[in-house]
């Protein structure tokens, strides 16, 4: 909760802290939870313009959910995550890798 008000009001730095001290604190069988945490982390990063590690950060939360439907709330967060990526670095390798990682995944949902 904290993370998402903190990045809402342009305080990316201490949002993505938060995203950090939730993360630590949901036990690793939440893989939802810590999906969506991470997800948050992606997003306090990418706000931050470090392109590269919201890309990576990004990128794990598809083994997370290995094996499991994701939720209606993690997809529109990913679909936020993907929307400022390629509003913020549209020519940048990395998010190329990222969006057609995301499309994969999106579609065998």
């Amino acid at each position: 909760m904290a993370s998402s008000i903190r990045d809402r009001v342009g305080d990316s730095a201490e949002a993505e802290a938060a995203s950090h001290n939730a993360l630590a604190s949901i036990p690793m069988e939440f893989r939802r939870n810590r999906a969506l945490a991470t997800t948050r982390l992606a997003l306090c990063q990418l706000h931050q313009r470090d392109i590269n590690q919201a890309c990576t950060t990004a990128a794990t939360v598809f083994p997370l959910m290995s094996g499991n439907p994701i939720p209606g709330r993690m997809r529109s967060l990913l679909g936020d995550y993907y929307r400022d990526l390629i509003t913020l670095a549209p020519d940048a390798s990395v998010a190329r890798e990222w969006g057609d990682r995301y499309r994969t995944e999106w579609s065998r949902l």
